[in-house]
């Protein structure tokens, strides 16, 4: 039984990131993933925060349940507060109730969230944002919604990477153009 819904979740992973995804602009990409993501783990929230130009900085990017995040830049200092702590130590962070934790966005306190998962978005080990999801219920997140989240915020972190990677190009592309003498 237990290893049917594990199969059936890990299918689910792939509904997340399947191939689709790969041709949406980058805001739509998040978006999507999102919404996937609280569907398949039963969720009333996730978000997505990425680290800033400056390396420093984790700012929302994309919300569900929490667009105030994106609407107001919240920005989480790196190492503080929940998501900076995902940043900066590479490890997922689980948080049955938020009362008992630093949480220095207060958007997640003014939506009555109880319970916390989030997990770090990597590429080739470097850490380039965060990938959180909440209840309005205090729920005991377990290992298989790790796992679950975790390789959902793998896939992302890779098409995230590759966005802004295709981005910067196309913008180095372009100020050499306007460099070259006509």
């Amino acid at each position: 039984m237990k290893s049917r819904i594990v199969s059936e979740r890990l299918r689910d992973l792939e509904n997340i990131t399947d191939a689709a995804l790969a041709f949406l602009p980058l805001e739509d990409l998040l978006n999507e993933l999102l919404s996937r993501v609280v569907e398949i783990l039963g969720v009333d929230t996730a978000a997505i925060l990425l680290l800033d130009e400056d390396d420093t900085t984790l700012v929302a990017r994309a919300a569900r349940g929490l667009e105030e995040e994106v609407e107001r830049g919240v920005r989480i200092p790196m190492g503080r507060g929940f998501a900076g702590r995902i940043a900066a130590t590479r490890r997922p962070v689980r948080l049955l109730n938020i009362d008992e934790a630093e949480i220095l966005n207060p958007i997640l306190r003014e939506r009555g969230l109880r319970s916390l998962l989030g997990v770090p978005l990597l590429v080739e080990g470097g850490v380039i944002g965060v990938l959180h999801v909440g209840t309005l219920h205090e729920r005991a997140f377990n290992d298989e919604d790790v796992e679950l989240l975790q390789r959902a915020g793998d896939r992302a972190a890779l098409a995230i990477f590759s966005r802004l990677t295709e981005r910067e190009r196309g913008l180095a592309d372009a100020l050499q153009r306007s460099l070259i003498p006509r």
